[in-house]
């Protein structure tokens, strides 16, 4: 048993039920107590309201950005998101406050203490852009075996 781990478990849980996901809803100056007011937001503000409340009970939380491969197709492509870590018994842990990815098929791609120490990008002035498009491919392990990202109840940690 991890020591804390059911605490942020039902951290994750009340978030999770609480909030919405709902595109649109937010904007780079979001912070948590909006999310928690509004109960709604993007994966960023889920994260932004776990990592909060994990702090406020003295939790070790950082702020993780990453793509999150094997998420529902009915969501649509694979995608940027966001999604925290809690350090718990010596480990960093993965938790998705927003529910809507698989953590066992996450990729990292910064980590730091909220969205800001890890955008994608930072844009000055007025910019047009268009939806990223995001193409990742499964490589079979030395099996030949390609392992799909699937939900466990097991803890999943950064650091094996």
């Amino acid at each position: 048993m991890i020591h804390g781990y059911s605490r942020v478990q039902a951290i994750q849980d009340w978030v999770t039920n609480h909030v919405s996901f709902c595109n649109n809803t937010s904007t780079e100056h979001t912070t948590a107590i909006d999310t928690y007011l509004s109960k709604t937001g993007v994966c960023r503000d889920f994260a932004h309201l776990m990592i909060a409340l994990c702090r406020a009970l003295n939790i070790p939380a950082r702020f993780v950005t990453g793509i999150d491969y094997g998420s529902d197709p009915i969501l649509g492509p694979t995608d940027f998101h966001a999604y925290v870590e809690v350090y718990l018994d010596g480990r960093w842990y993965i938790f998705d406050p927003s529910g809507i990815a698989i953590p066992m098929g996450f990729v990292r791609l910064g980590t730091g203490r909220d969205a800001a120490d890890t955008s994608i990008a930072t844009i000055y002035g007025s910019v047009r852009g268009s939806t990223p498009i995001v193409s990742i491919k499964a490589i079979p392990n030395a099996l030949g075996v390609v392992l799909i990202p699937e939900h466990v109840s097991r803890a999943i940690s950064t650091d094996e």
